[in-house]
Order: C-alpha cells, then structure tokens, then sequence
C-alpha cells in the first residue's frame, strides 16, 4: 500500500474522530427493540467470530512456523552440500567450515546454532565455537533416534542446550551417507524457543491467550505465556491428541488448561509435513467479556433514544480512534518495510558490481602480467640509454596494478595472505605513517584496547584500509578537526566480534551518497582528485576477511565508517627465515610451468628460461598432469589457479603432493576463489600480475630450507 495513501487514510480517519465527537454532543433519541433477541443472537456471532479470528491467527502461526521448518531444512540442506565428500577429521579441522557454519545463520535468528555430529555422537564442528569443546550428545534422544533408524528431518523434545544454556529444540538428519554406509553422523540445527515466544508476544494481544507448539506425541515444545523450564506434555486422552489420531489436520475445540484451569477456546493446525502442530486459545472469559460489551451497547438502544444515540456514538468514536491507530501503525510498519527493501537493493547491486569487476579485473590482470614481464625482459637487453623510454610504460602499468588490486579488493577476489595479528598493535605501528598522511589542523585521537584483540587478516590490505578511511576523513575536513581510531572487542547475539571505529568531524554525507559511498568509481571529489575506490576496497576487505563495514553520516555532524571482523582464537605464529648455510640444489633447477593464458605462458618461459632455468610447459593441467606421468623429475611446478578442462591449479597441487611429494609447487592467480584446505604447506602462491625476476626469487626462495625465527 502506498505510503501517500496511507497518509491521506490517517488525515481521513482523523477528520472523522472529529465529526464523531460533534455527533456525541448534538445526539438524538433512537428507539430500540428486541433487545433479547439481539443479544442471543449476538452470542452467536461473538463466538463465530472468535472461532474466525483463531482460525486467522492460527494460520499466521502456521505459516510462520512452516517458514521457521523450512529455513531450517534448506540451512540443513547446505550443510550437507559443504561437507559432501569431507571425512570427519576433516570436518572437525577445519576452521573454514566453521567460518561457514557461522556465515551461515548469521541473519537467521531463527536458528540459534548448527553443528556436525559423527556417528559416536560426538559433536566435531559447529557454529559456536572453534575449535570445538570434547562434547558427546550420544544420550540424547534426537541422536539416539537418528542413530537407529532414518528418521528424515526429526524434532527432539524441548531441551536445554549444553553450550547456550538456554530452551531450544533440535531438529535433526542424517548426514548423505558415503560409500554406501547406512549411518554417517547427524546435521544439527537448533531452534531458540526465546525466537518463537518472542514472534508469539507480538501476536496475542491479551496475556491470558495461550499459543503452543507441540509435536504429534504430545510433548510441547514452546508454550506462551512461557513455562520455564518445564517439559510439558499433553494426557494421552486430551482433545488434541485425539484429534491427532483420527487424522485431521486443523480445527477448533474448547478444553479446560491443566497448567493454569483456564477454559479457553483453541484452534489447531499441522504444519505439514513435519509432525507438528500449532495451537492457539483465546479464554472463554474473555470471548463471553467481548459479548457482554455488546451487551451493555444493545442495552443503551431500550433507553430513552438519546442515551441509545450516545452510545453508539461513543462506540463508533472508540472504533475510529483504533482505527486510525491501525493505520498510524500500518504507516510505519510500511515505512520500516521501505527501508528494509532499499538496504536489500543496495546489497544486491553491490554483490553484482563485485562478480563484475572481479572477473573484468581478473582477465585485466593476465594482461597486466604479460605486459610488466615483457617489459622486464625487454629492459635487458636495451642499451642504458634507452632505459629512460620505458619509465613511462612502466609507470602506467603500474598505476593500473594498483586499480585491478582495489578492484579485486572490492569485488573480494583478491590473492590475499592472511595473518593472525593483534589489531591494536597493528594500529599502533601504523601512527607514525597516518600522522604523515594527515595535515597540521587535524588531530587524531586513538582508544585502543589492552588486551589482545586477535583477527585473521591480510596485513597488507588491513594498512591499506585504515589508511584510505584516514585519508578519506581527512579529505571531508578542509577547515580542519579531528579524526578518532578506535577498536575494541565487542559481544554481540552472533558472538564477539573485533571493532574498528574510523570518526571523523567533518562535513558529512546526505543518506543518498553515504548509501552508494561504497560503489566502486562513485565519488564525491573534483574530478583528478579521487577514484573513488578507496571505500569500495575497505567493503572488499572487510567481507573478504568474514566482516563487513559499514557508514553512519549526516550532513554537518562527521562519519563513522564501522569495520567489523570475526575474531581469531590462534595465537601469532612465528616466521620462518632462510637457513644461512643454506644453497641452492646443486646442477640446473626444472620446472614444469602451466598456464592456459598464451601471453602469460610465453613471458614467464622466456623470462624463467634467461633466469637459467629449464622450463617444460604445459597449458591446462591435465597435460601437465600427462608430462608427469612420463617424467617426474621436476623441482618445482609453477602452476596458475584458474584453469579449463576440470583441473584447475589446487587439484593439481593436491594431486602432485599425494603421488610427487618431492616436488615444491608454487601457485599463480590474481584471485583464488577456491580454498587452499587441504594442501601442505610447501604450496605457495604469488599473486599476479609479477614479473620474471619476482617469480624466479620465489622460486628459489622455495628450494631452500628454513628455520623457525
């Protein structure tokens, strides 16, 4: 419904509150007949009404709680897909399938926690935590359950959580059994029974209604108003589950509560096709209040008219005024609705601008790579003299190295070597250069944390973003002010989060350009001043590291960019330093290099061929994978990511390390969307675009032994 008419139905329904308060004062004498008729009449009305409403209500409950099953069913059906294949001691190391567990139901407060649960009934990995406790839920009855028989998707009894602590109930499945094995370990999710109570709080409108969900064997699983931590279950002989046994999917009934005696008339519905039913009781006292009302309304037409007119006009006036509540309320909700859409829209396009440039960046880099290692190579063998010419080109090539890099920082794609740093210390060493980066009128002010504050991040990328966020605050205050850094460790429902807080008090921006503020290219400076990719690589960064950011503005009042990053629980490793006596292997050094880009294949051969290497080539992997089958003898393998005829560069390094393991790999790509799980740790990557001489370092850098720093 359009806001401009709700608008003009609020004006309306105000006008007429008016009109009915003039009504009350210049009432008339209306005659009334046949009150007793009227009333049983009206009884009956009253209670078909009530038996419509809960009827209503009970289908609103039923179709909320179809979704909250079928959430649950597809967030199962995604675990299954991610963990196909994956044995359970993968499963239980893996810390990416636990990142993705918690990406997940991050915006599914419907669903409290998901967890991974091997067929001795231990839980390996889940959303909570990682690494996860020892933790044994075999005496439980969801997996009990599974364990004997394929029981599909199974809700357990209203239990409480041995993790959270709080009422929830289970709902469980059998893990895609491989091999042909009849039982491989169950899919957890569980449901906050706060969740449902919450929705049902916002659903009654009189705290003697009751709402219950229960499951077809009787036992409740959530009751409002809540009954603790109680486990409640319906007499074999109550009304409900009869009606269960003689097969009937919805209806009403009137029965007496045990839990608190209060007679109520209830509506009931199965949420098919789960064994689950929906309830929902109005009390009879109130059903039997709303017709005495009546009552009293029909009375005021046997006495003198006047009195009859009052009070019609006062009952018509109270229906006024609640209505135009409703519509107050309907107006709100839909601006509420509104909001939530255009945040919804604006996501969207920036998911699509990043797949866009990702992939126009990701070919940009190919052609960067064979332009800066052709203009390597091309550099040797000028004379002094004409070196000078090529500053130009190598400039430009440079300058567009950067703009694919925050393009791909954008579109998160980007080559990235995460670390597990402290990020109050990174940001105190980076004071002195901010303080550089910023002008004498500007102060900057710093709150960090004491406490270790631990994020798995690149650092490299967590510079650059911190730096385009300062010079970006600084660039909105020409007349000067300050500039607040901030971090700290912050709980919130989906668990603690790291913080990092960029204030500034400058100019502002308006919602319109503070909503596209991350796009890449949009920008509000004079044209040569900016890119406007600064903003868009800090997004990237922080999705790509598991965050998100985010921008608080008006005009006149500063900017807050806000930078949230999942927290880390390992600790900082040491580095590893070539060992001094360390040499290179004695006679010529082979290398099989595989690359599908002929440009790219053609300058990193002839570059690696002038560094003195011999150089076998191959370009997809399913050759190079041929030219090892025949001959074995290579040291290092140089292999892009991305690439045709189904093995792309991580299957062949997990292929080379089960049947070569001598062999050393070193990865090429200017993105890697697919994980690196599972290879040992002598597989590199450098990230294009490079040139020769920075690929045949690495190279070496690869053959020689290191130590522990």
């Amino acid at each position: 419904m359009p806001l401009r008419y709700l608008d003009a139905l609020a004006t309306e329904s105000a006008g007429m509150v008016r009109l009915l308060r003039i009504l009350l004062v210049a009432s008339v004498l209306v005659p009334s007949l046949l009150f007793a008729a009227i009333a049983w009449h009206d009884h009956g009305e009253v209670e078909a009404e009530a038996e419509r409403n809960i009827r209503k209500t009970v289908l609103i409950l039923h179709e909320h709680t179809r979704k909250v099953f079928d959430t649950v069913e597809q967030v199962l059906d995604r675990m299954d897909e991610r963990t196909a294949g994956m044995s359970w001691d993968e499963i239980g190391r893996s810390e990416d399938l636990h990142g993705y567990l918690r990406t997940l139901i991050e915006e599914l407060p419907q669903i409290g926690i998901v967890g991974m649960i091997d067929p001795n009934g231990t839980v390996r990995n889940g959303s909570r935590l990682f690494p996860i406790p020892p933790t044994n839920v075999g005496d439980r009855e969801y997996f009990r359950t599974q364990a004997s028989a394929d029981a599909g998707a199974f809700i357990s009894e209203a239990i409480t959580g041995r993790g959270s602590g709080k009422r929830q109930f289970n709902v469980t499945r059998r893990r895609s059994a491989a091999g042909g094995r009849p039982f491989d370990g169950i899919l957890l999710t569980a449901v906050p029974t706060d969740y449902l109570v919450d929705f049902y709080q916002l659903v009654v409108s009189d705290p003697k209604e009751s709402i219950s969900l229960v499951r077809r064997d009787g036992s409740v699983l959530v009751r409002f108003p809540s009954m603790g931590d109680r486990q409640t279950r319906h007499a074999a002989d109550s009304t409900l589950l009869g009606a269960m046994a003689e097969g009937r999917t919805e209806g009403v009934f009137r029965t007496r509560g045990r839990i608190d005696g209060v007679t109520r008339l209830n509506g009931f519905m199965h949420v098919a096709p789960y064994p689950i039913y929906v309830t929902y009781g109005v009390p009879m006292n109130e059903i039997r209040a709303g017709w005495a009302r009546n009552l009293l309304i029909y009375a005021a037409f046997a006495v003198p008219a006047t009195l009859a007119l009052v009070g019609i006009t006062l009952l018509a006036l109270r229906r006024a005024q609640s209505e135009m509540r409703a519509v107050r309320r309907w107006s709100q909700e839909a601006r509420a609705r509104e909001a939530l859409e255009n945040a919804l829209r604006q996501s969207q396009k920036l998911e699509a601008l990043g797949q866009l440039t990702g992939g126009v960046a990701h070919d940009f880099n190919n052609l960067l790579t064979a332009a800066l290692a052709n203009l390597h190579l091309m550099e040797r063998h000028l004379p002094a003299d004409g070196i000078r010419y090529l500053d130009g080109t190598r400039t430009a090539l440079e300058r567009a190295r950067t703009l694919t890099g925050q393009l791909l920082a954008f579109s998160r794609q980007e080559a990235v070597d995460p670390k597990v740093l402290d990020l109050g210390d990174s940001l105190r060493t980076m004071a002195d250069l901010l303080e550089r980066s910023i002008r004498a009128d500007i102060a900057l002010d710093w709150t960090l944390p004491v406490a270790p504050v631990r994020v798995e991040v690149d650092p490299v990328q967590l510079e650059l973003a911190v730096l385009n966020l300062v010079v970006n605050a600084r660039d909105a205050m020409p007349a000067g002010g300050r500039i607040r850094i901030a971090a700290r460790r912050e709980d919130t429902p989906d668990g603690p989060l790291a913080v990092l807080e960029i204030t500034d008090t400058g100019s502002g921006m308006p919602p319109e350009v503070a909503a596209r503020a991350f796009e890449p290219f949009f920008t509000t400076k004079p044209h040569g001043r900016g890119t406007g990719l600064g903003l868009s690589m800090v997004y990237g960064f922080a999705r790509q590291s598991g965050g998100n950011a985010t921008i608080s503005s008006a005009p006149r009042r500063g900017t807050v960019v806000r930078v949230t990053l999942p927290l880390s629980s390992r600790t900082p490793e040491p580095e590893a330093v070539p060992e001094a006596a360390a040499e290179m292997p004695d006679g010529p050094v082979r290398l099989l290099v595989v690359e599908d880009n002929a440009l790219v294949l053609m300058a990193t051969v002839e570059g690696l061929t002038q560094e003195g290497f011999e150089v076998v080539t191959a370009d997809h992997g399913a050759a190079a994978l041929e030219i090892l089958e025949r001959d074995a003898a290579f040291d290092v393998i140089v292999s892009d990511v991305v690439m045709p005829y189904g093995v792309s560069g991580i299957d062949l390094a997990r292929r080379v390390q089960e049947r070569w393991p001598g062999i050393r790999i070193l990865l090429i790509s200017g993105y890697s969307p697919e994980s690196l799980t599972g290879l040992k740790a002598d597989a590199a990557v450098l990230p294009k675009p490079f040139t020769p001489d920075q690929l045949a370092a690495r190279v070496r850098a690869l053959l020689r032994p290191v130590k522990a720093a």
